[in-house]
């Protein structure tokens, strides 16, 4: 396609103006033949491929299949491969496959729904062989039913591959999204992931090249990876360690596409060759529920946060340490791969792994790489190399790498794991953890030694930090203020996130002199904590923060074609007081994503604000047609019906809310203070009690129990919980 052909919704963008510097995979090929041919066996080459008799692996000869009373027909018309299903507004389309997305184990289909906008296509084609289980259709989403109005229906934003997949499956993707319109006019250099997707523009090293001007000092990229470090043997130990300083640079350019995480540059946009992935992205931090609480893989992350937390990580380990840079393989098969830094007298035997040799069970990555299958069929294995959790008597829903093969009732089994290892050690950080996760007394100590340890890893230390705000005592804020000052990036973004503790004001008094922090990932965390304060403020005190509210909106930007995005640049012009601004961004939020629950209640909320209560009961509405048992809107509709004086309607949205397995504290807090004003005190009571053993370190909850327990007379029980309020409070201190 033509870059001038704006009616496409993608254009090979080789001509156009952003593209001037980049070559193509096919001008390397006559000096780096032995590379390019790597790559046209990787899954690199086939991330995206146009749709074609030798890419399409699916069976588009007129086959139909149903998924969810849902039927659906491929097939091949003309030379162009199409299908006929269900569209968004429930009727029967044919639509165009203009690309393949994958190859193996699974392959995806691109569909053409105009605007500009290409959908990753939920039906997806088994690639494996027959006597793996492949060979087939199946649908991406088995259990829970897709309607047309799901969130995670096809055609929705959740599958569009503009916003939420080309970034990191083609080459100089320019998105081009315009809000006010929703439409993409979507360019790439190359429709896969090319030669300069992770070296960067090759402009100036071609014409280097032909003059024969490079140099070690000068490729003509601004971005360079170093050799990797080798790693040497000493007599005593079994594990090698790093033959000079270890660098990141190799995270700096696969972590863009190999992590859950937020972009904040367009990547290769310094000059200077200088970006850093964490200051230029916003990693997730390791919590629920992209991870369990040991830190293993949960939902799809990427590799990058897992790799990050491990000890391999933070001793200098990287990606090419292990695989082929060009065609993503592992660089030596089973253990040997393993075994270029852990000795095998030491680590590839019986007395080590307690397995016959050359077994599954014997294999190194069986139990310090645990596999998790994402998409039906796609096994992916997790990177933190933990050390497998051996404890099998604990009641944790934490996944454990003995029990992918062994049977946890097996009561041989367990006789003969408890002789070899014992009763388990325990996993210090899946047990801090989860002390943080459920704001338990003990975990607050706990947490602080982790974070005060330098041998722990940045990632895990920065995500314990970032949720110990929860506790809102003053060890947390000197723990935060002196990290503050910390030397690591990630460490400084988490400390200024545990600062939400603080009233707006209070945080912009803490955070004042630090509004020319270096990294933007910092900068943007400072921006987004103090977004609220700015209505507070002196009007010299504002015109200091203007300047960082500023390019916080311009990151911001950069992710505009997202709902939750959008959300944030609603807020952000709503507490710089453009009501219009705001209007405007939850709107595109709601245009983007109709039935996505977040931009619903805010929206809401934002028409409550505004006076208009009844404009918002609408989109609550929205809401729980999508989710009828959704725990925040449920809460959100009960509340403005109390404000419309609907009380026993009310009663019946707060309870849903406050039984729902996702609600917080409050939602049982208010629903039994709701109760009690409709004079069913004693039922108050009870939801209290079941609200104080299921979050026993809530103090509102606490207060309001001893509260209603000493106005019916019942002192005893008053009392007893008193004991506990003061005994948490006291812990606190």
């Amino acid at each position: 396609m033509s870059a001038q052909d704006e009616s496409a919704p993608v254009s090979e963008a080789q001509t156009n103006a952003h593209a001037i510097g980049y070559v193509g995979a096919s001008t390397c090929q006559s000096c780096h033949q032995s590379e390019y041919q790597q790559w046209q066996q990787s899954d690199h080459f086939k991330a995206m491929q146009v749709a074609s008799k030798d890419s399409v692996l699916g069976n588009f000869a007129d086959t139909e299949v149903q998924f969810h009373d849902i039927k659906t027909r491929f097939f091949i018309q003309d030379g162009q491969y199409k299908i006929t299903t269900i569209n968004k507004h429930n009727q029967l389309e044919t639509f165009d496959v203009p690309y393949t997305f994958g190859f193996y184990p699974l392959q995806q289909y691109l569909v053409d729904v105009g605007e500009g906008k290409l959908q990753a296509f939920n039906i997806a084609w088994d690639s494996r062989s027959e006597k793996e289980g492949g060979q087939r259709w199946y649908h991406l989403q088995p259990i829970e039913k897709i309607t047309p109005e799901h969130p995670f229906f096809w055609q929705r934003h959740f599958q569009n591959w503009n916003s939420r997949c080309a970034d990191c499956h083609s080459t100089d993707l320019q998105r081009n999204f315009a809000p006010k319109t929703n439409v993409f006019k979507t360019q790439f250099s190359e429709v896969n992931v090319a030669c300069e997707s992770c070296h960067g523009p090759a402009g100036q090293h071609v014409e280097l090249a032909k003059k024969d001007a490079i140099t070690d000092n000068n490729s003509g990229f601004n971005t360079r990876l170093p050799a990797v470090k080798n790693f040497v043997f000493a007599m005593d130990n079994p594990i090698a360690h790093a033959d000079g300083q270890a660098n990141n640079s190799e995270i700096n350019v696969c972590g863009r596409c190999h992590s859950l995480r937020t972009p904040l540059s367009h990547p290769f946009s310094d000059p200077k060759g200088q970006q850093s992935f964490v200051d230029d992205n916003r990693l997730e931090w390791i919590r629920a529920p992209f991870y369990h609480a040991n830190g293993t893989i949960n939902e799809e992350v990427f590799v990058m946060g897992s790799f990050m937390q491990s000890k391999m990580q933070h001793a200098g380990v990287t990606c090419s340490n292990c695989h082929n840079a060009h065609t993503g393989k592992v660089k030596i098969p089973g253990n040997g791969l393993c075994l270029q830094c852990h000795q095998a007298q030491t680590f590839n035997r019986p007395e080590h792994h307690h397995h016959t040799p050359d077994t599954d069970g014997a294999m190194c990555v069986s139990c310090h790489m645990p596999e998790k299958t994402y998409m039906g069929v796609d096994a992916r294995r997790d990177h933190s190399f933990s050390i497998p959790d051996l404890s099998f008597q604990t009641q944790l829903s934490e996944p454990q790498s003995c029990l992918a093969c062994h049977d946890k009732d097996d009561v041989h089994w367990r006789e003969q794991s408890t002789k070899i290892w014992g009763a388990g050690k325990e996993n210090t950080w899946q047990s801090v953890r989860q002390h943080v996760q459920d704001v338990a007394p003990q975990g607050l100590a706990e947490a602080i030694a982790f974070v005060q340890d330098p041998s722990n890893s940045r990632l895990r230390q920065a995500s314990l930090l970032a949720d110990m705000s929860q506790y809102r005592t003053q060890e947390v804020l000197d723990l935060a203020l002196q990290h503050l000052a910390s030397d690591d990036v990630l460490v400084r973004r988490a400390a200024v996130e545990s600062l939400q503790m603080l009233s707006p004001l209070e945080r912009w008094q803490v955070l004042s002199d630090k509004l020319d922090e270096p990294s933007k990932s910092v900068r943007f965390e400072i921006a987004r904590v103090l977004v609220d304060s700015i209505e507070q403020l002196s009007r010299s005190d504002k015109a200091r923060l203007k300047p960082l509210l500023a390019e916080y909106g311009d990151m911001l930007t950069l992710n505009e074609d997202s709902p939750i995005t959008q959300l944030a640049l609603g807020n952000l012009a709503s507490h710089l007081g453009d009501l219009a601004g705001a209007e405007r961004a939850y709107l595109t939020a709601f245009r983007i994503e109709p039935s996505y629950i977040p931009v619903l209640i805010q929206v809401a909320e934002f028409y409550r604000q505004q006076g208009q209560d009844k404009n918002g009961a609408s989109y609550l509405s929205k809401a729980l047609k999508v989710e009828p048992d959704n725990a925040q809107a449920n809460h959100a509709l009960g509340l403005y019906k109390i404000r419309q004086k609907q009380y026993a309607p009310a009663l019946t949205n707060l309870k849903v809310a406050a039984h729902s397995s996702e609600a917080f504290p409050s939602f049982a807090y208010i629903y039994a203070i709701a109760l009690d004003h409709q004079g069913q005190g004693s039922v108050a009571i009870a939801e209290l009690r079941l609200a104080h053993d299921r979050w026993p370190n809530d103090t509102d909850i606490l207060s309001a129990l001893i509260s209603y327990l000493n106005k019916v007379g019942n002192t005893h029980d008053a009392a007893v919980y008193t004991d506990k309020l003061q005994a948490l409070q006291h812990s606190r201190q």
